[in-house]
C-alpha cells in the first residue's frame, strides 16, 4: 500500500514539475513569438490580366536578433505585398522579406525601420541534428488567429521529405504530435531548453483537420538556407509540370516551372515573369493558368523537380555582379532574360 501511495505521489510531482516548468518557459520565451499578417495580390482568375484581388493571410514567426530579423515559413509571406508584424506588447511593425526557400518552406523576414528589441525575448537557435525522437516540445502561435496558443507534445519522428511522396524535395523536417493548425504555421518548436528547433510547416490529414501529425522544417535546416546561404527571394508561387503535362502545354522539353503568381517586391517580378490569369482544374486541383513556365536557370534545365534546388545551389554560389540567364515560355513562344546577382 506505501509502495502504491509513494509511487501515485511521485507521478503527481513528476507531472506537476513538469508543468511548472513549461509554464515557467512560455514566460521566458513568448515575447519573441509574433503574429504575421500579410496582404498578397493576385488575379482574379477571369481572364482579364488586369484585374486582381486582393487576400489576406495570417502565421507565426519567431524573433532571433535584436535587429528585427524573424523567422517564419515561407508560405506565409512568399507571395506578400505587405506584411505586418505583431508582438504580444500589441507593437505593430512593418516588414520585409530577405530571403524565402519555397521548397523547405522557411523565410526570414526583417522589421522596416528603427526597431529597438526593449524588454522583448530574442530566441534561441538550438542544434535539431541533437533533438532525440521521443523529446517534449511546445509550439506557440495563433491558431486560428487564437494568439498565443500553446501546444505540447513529443517529436515524433525525424524525416526527410523523401519519405512522404514524390511532392516534396530532400529536406529534414521534425514530425511532432504537438496541435498545429492554420495560424501556426512559421511558428516556433520549442525544446523544454527553450530553444528554436524547428519552424512548423504542414501537417498531413486525411480529414483537413489536424490528426497529430504536424511537421516543421529543423533549425539546422533554416538556419543553412538562411542565414548561411545568398538565398534570392523570388516572390513567385509556381506548381511543377511533369511530362504529360508539359505535352499538354505543348512545351519544347519535358518538364518546367509554371508561375502561377508573382509579388511585385520580389526577383521574379524584376526579372518580368508573370502569373496566371485563369482559373481552371486539372485532376481535381484548383490553379491559375496563362503564367509563364519557366523552362531553364542558369544553364540548368527545369525537367524534374530537384532542378530547381541544383539551380538554387547554383545561383547561390554566384559572386554579386555575376550574370545567368532564366529561359521561359511565354504564349506559345521561348523567350530568355539575363539576370545580374545583386
Amino acid at each position: 500500500m506505501k509502495r502504491i501511495l509513494v509511487l501515485i505521489i511521485f507521478c503527481l510531482t513528476t507531472q506537476f514539475s513538469q508543468g511548472q516548468k513549461l509554464t515557467e518557459l512560455y514566460k521566458k520565451v513568448n515575447s519573441s513569438v509574433v503574429i504575421i499578417k500579410t496582404i498578397s495580390k493576385s488575379s482574379a482568375g477571369s481572364g482579364d490580366k488586369v484585374k486582381v484581388k486582393s487576400e489576406g493571410g495570417q502565421g507565426s514567426g519567431v524573433l532571433i536578433s535584436e535587429e528585427g530579423l524573424i523567422w517564419t515559413a515561407s508560405h506565409v509571406v512568399h507571395t506578400a505585398e505587405k506584411i505586418a508584424v505583431k508582438f504580444t506588447d500589441g507593437e505593430v511593425y512593418e516588414a520585409e522579406v530577405l530571403s524565402s526557400d519555397q521548397l523547405a518552406d522557411v523565410a526570414l523576414i526583417k522589421i522596416i525601420g528603427n526597431f529597438d528589441v526593449g524588454d522583448r525575448h530574442v530566441a534561441e537557435i538550438g542544434d535539431s541534428d541533437k533533438v532525440e525522437i521521443g523529446s517534449d516540445v511546445f509550439l506557440i502561435g495563433a491558431p486560428l488567429g487564437i494568439e498565443q496558443t500553446v501546444s505540447k507534445g513529443i517529436i515524433s519522428g525525424r524525416m526527410t521529405s523523401e519519405g512522404m511522396g514524390g511532392h516534396f524535395l530532400p529536406v529534414e523536417y521534425l514530425q511532432t504530435d504537438a496541435s498545429i493548425n492554420p495560424g501556426n504555421s512559421g511558428g516556433p518548436f520549442f525544446s523544454m531548453k527553450g530553444e528554436v528547433i524547428g519552424i512548423a510547416s504542414f501537417i498531413l490529414s486525411e480529414s483537413g483537420g489536424f490528426e497529430g501529425i504536424g511537421f516543421g522544417a529543423t533549425s539546422n535546416v533554416a538556419k543553412k538556407l538562411l542565414m548561411e546561404t545568398n538565398n534570392v527571394w523570388s516572390g513567385m508561387e509556381f506548381v511543377y509540370l511533369n511530362s504529360t503535362l508539359s505535352e499538354i502545354f505543348n512545351l519544347p522539353q519535358s518538364g518546367g516551372f509554371l508561375v502561377v503568381s508573382v509579388s511585385s517586391k520580389g526577383s521574379g517580378a524584376e526579372a518580368g515573369l508573370q502569373g496566371g490569369y485563369i482559373n481552371a482544374v486539372i485532376e481535381g486541383t484548383s490553379i491559375l493558368l496563362g503564367g509563364d513556365v519557366i523552362l531553364e536557370v542558369a544553364g540548368i534545365k527545369m525537367t524534374n523537380p530537384a532542378a530547381a534546388l541544383e539551380a538554387r545551389e547554383k545561383m547561390a554560389q554566384l559572386p554579386v555582379g555575376e550574370t545567368f540567364f532564366i529561359k521561359y515560355f511565354r504564349a506559345g513562344e521561348t523567350k530568355l532574360k539575363i539576370i545580374t546577382i545583386k
